[in-house]
């Protein structure tokens, strides 16, 4: 029951934001009205990256597998990749794709559960950490034009400052807290002696400290990500008829993806569009058709990627009974907090 409710809410609130998003849009201007407007070479070119970026996910992930001992091969990450992209896209529960990764590595390692879910947490750590640095670093470069929106807009950057800037700060903690010298003192005299968990996380979390060749890699390839990520939705914009620059969408792409990916919406549909919408007016002038159509025709190419993770998931041994996926989601609740960021 509690599942139906979430999914109805985020349901509604979805319904809600993708229609204030249409409430601005001119449909007598609009490639809505007119399909035949659309160029389909840079929609081919949009799909095109959304690929890469999946791939590049799945090899930073993988760094992240390595870091930890898990001998899963790059092409095996990546198929979990597209994977987790379906269960992500179609499921009600903001974990389900992560549940899915974990439980199909865990079925051919049942013993290194924890691990394995450690694995994938680090790995959005590294998404948020890309994220955050990227978003700042464009701040600085862009400082007038981002400090300077309407008052929606300006509210919606500094949220993301906050929001970013407090997620770095939670990533230096989590790897303070599990530094040895803190971490021995943390738990001196028993401390916690009756939630071994609480001792064993922050030890999985340290392997990253005497691994940190493989942890820059993964962050290095996390950018790499990203870059590709950002640029399909540029061309779902130049597909729809825009013809901003590269660089404002590169500019308004970290905040409208680090809100898109809070579990307030089915996939951030809505959010993004809205954020689109309000983030490339303001920095560019460019009209809310544009703005909402480019919105939803980057998140149908990153989308067809996801849909093609089913032709992996119809292979015998990676398909999830729904009763499994449940359990590997409340495992995680239990085991460690809700650091999913995006679909990075």
């Amino acid at each position: 029951m509690k599942v139906v409710l979430v999914f109805l809410l985020k349901l509604a609130l979805t319904a809600l934001c993708l229609g204030w998003a249409f409430s601005q849009v001119d449909f007598s201007h609009s490639v809505f009205t007119r399909p035949g407007a659309v160029d389909f070479w840079w929609l081919a070119a949009g799909a095109a990256l959304a690929g890469l970026s999946v791939v590049l996910q799945g090899l930073r992930w993988w760094c992240f597998l390595r870091g930890q001992s898990m001998p899963v091969g790059i092409g095996r990450a990546v198929e979990l990749t597209m994977i987790d992209g379906l269960f992500s896209l179609a499921s009600v529960s903001g974990l389900g794709g992560d549940a899915a990764r974990i439980i199909l590595v865990m079925r051919d390692h049942p013993d290194r559960k924890l691990v394995i879910a450690m694995t994938v947490m680090a790995d959005h750590l590294a998404g948020m950490v890309s994220l955050a640095l990227l978003f700042f670093i464009i701040s600085a470069a862009r400082f007038e034009e981002l400090a300077d929106p309407s008052a929606l807009g300006r509210g919606v950057i500094h949220f993301a400052w906050f929001y970013l800037g407090g997620g770095l700060a939670m990533v230096a903690l989590i790897f303070i807290c599990a530094s040895p010298p803190v971490h021995r003192r943390i738990h001196a005299k028993g401390r916690f002696a009756r939630w071994p968990m609480m001792r064993r996380i922050p030890e999985i979390y340290d392997i990253y400290r005497k691994n940190w060749r493989l942890a820059l890699v993964g962050l290095a390839v996390s950018f790499l990500m990203l870059g590709a990520y950002f640029s399909s939705y540029y061309c779902g914009l130049r597909a729809v008829g825009g013809d901003t620059g590269f660089g404002t969408v590169m500019s308004a792409m970290p905040v409208i993806d680090a809100i898109s990916g809070m579990p307030v919406s089915i996939a951030g549909v809505g959010v993004r569009e809205k954020l689109f919408e309000v983030l490339l007016h303001d920095l560019a002038g460019v009209p809310a058709e544009t703005a909402v159509a480019a919105s939803l025709a980057g998140f149908a190419c990153n989308a067809l990627w996801a849909l093609l993770g089913a032709l992996f998931f119809l292979k015998k041994r990676d398909r999830i009974r729904v009763s499994e996926l449940e359990a590997a989601d409340s495992g995680i609740d239990s085991a460690e907090p809700d650091n999913r960021i995006t679909g990075q």
